[in-house]
């Protein structure tokens, strides 16, 4: 097509181009339907204008221009639009409970071999009370003894602060620590450690019941182990999932079936995390608080365990997206 032919037939098209490229210069949202479909045309049409004037003419003014036009116009089409800080978050917390259900297989893993340590070791100790020793360290005994008493301390305001910074910053570490294990070890040390802190659990209420105090026990963990051992389990589970990325591939090579496998994991190993610390402060001013009633701790226990479990089960589920009929 001739140069001058193809200015005077293109220029309407490359300005109304650059007007619609500039009202959606703040995001596509500001044009309508029409418009939007309008720029797509013009950009295609101008690229290949663009393209065809970059090897016939020798008027790089022009082609400057054009090659501006087209430049914004591509920016303004395939820029991802930005999505507010507590749209963004929302996004990641539908895909982490979007995570736990695809992998719920590896949480049922982990609390299956946490609650087998737990019977293990309750079961072992209730039959014979000579094998108490290996599962309980000596430097746990004076642990074991304050339980057995069936009191709290009461806490000051200050000491429970303290005391949940505490466990904010030292109870994530099991849940890391799981997690990175699976990797190095293909999961079998994140098995061992769920399986030895269910047998601790165990070994300790077996204790309880040896002095009649288990209901203590079990009103005095419930509050904050909903969250704080559920979220060890989520965490475990994140390790689970690298493990069998690595042990079973697919198609896949190792290192790439770990790559895909990463998104979920690390989506589970936050959410493992979040539990963890949320249970801090509940640890810290309730669970051991003597002050609070039984049946408020009861209570409050089972009301963490149905927030949870209708997070996971149903947040972030969306119906089906029917096709169109012609």
């Amino acid at each position: 097509m001739n140069e001058e032919l193809l200015l005077r037939k293109r220029v309407d098209d490359w300005r109304r181009l650059e007007v619609l490229t500039a009202k959606a210069d703040n995001g596509l949202k500001r044009l309508s339907g029409e418009e939007t479909v309008e720029l797509i045309r013009l950009y295609r049409k101008s690229s290949s204008d663009l393209a065809l004037l970059a090897t016939q003419t020798s008027n790089f003014e022009v082609v400057d221009h054009l090659n501006d036009i087209v430049t914004r116009a591509y920016g303004v089409i395939y820029r991802k639009e930005r999505r507010p800080l507590g749209a963004a978050i929302l996004t990641g917390v539908r895909d982490a409970a979007r995570a736990f259900r695809k992998h719920w297989a590896a949480t049922a893993l982990s609390t299956a071999i946490f609650l087998a340590g737990t019977a293990t070791s309750f079961l072992s100790i209730r039959g014979n009370q000579e094998l108490r020793e290996r599962f309980v360290s000596a430097d746990m005994e004076e642990n074991f003894a304050h339980w057995k008493s069936g009191t709290h301390e009461a806490r000051q305001g200050g000491e429970s602060v303290g005391m949940t910074a505490f466990y904010a910053v030292n109870n994530p570490r099991v849940g890391i620590l799981s997690t990175a294990a699976s990797v190095t070890t293909l999961g079998t040390l994140t098995a061992y450690l769920l399986f030895t802190n269910g047998s601790l659990l165990g070994a300790l209420a077996a204790d309880m019941v040896s002095v009649g105090k288990l209901p203590f026990l079990l009103t005095s963990i419930a509050p904050h182990g909903v969250s704080e051992v559920g979220g060890i389990l989520v965490t475990a589970s994140a390790g689970f999932v690298l493990a069998g990325a690595l042990i079973r591939p697919g198609k896949w090579t190792r290192f790439e079936s770990l790559r895909l496998a990463g998104k979920d994991a690390f989506l589970l190993l936050v959410t493992g995390l979040t539990m963890i610390v949320i249970a801090a402060p509940i640890e810290g001013f309730l669970s051991f608080n003597p002050v609070i009633p039984s049946g408020f701790k009861v209570t409050f226990a089972l009301a963490s365990l149905g927030t949870w479990a209708a997070f996971f089960i149903g947040f972030g589920r969306e119906e089906p997206v029917l096709p169109l009929t012609e």
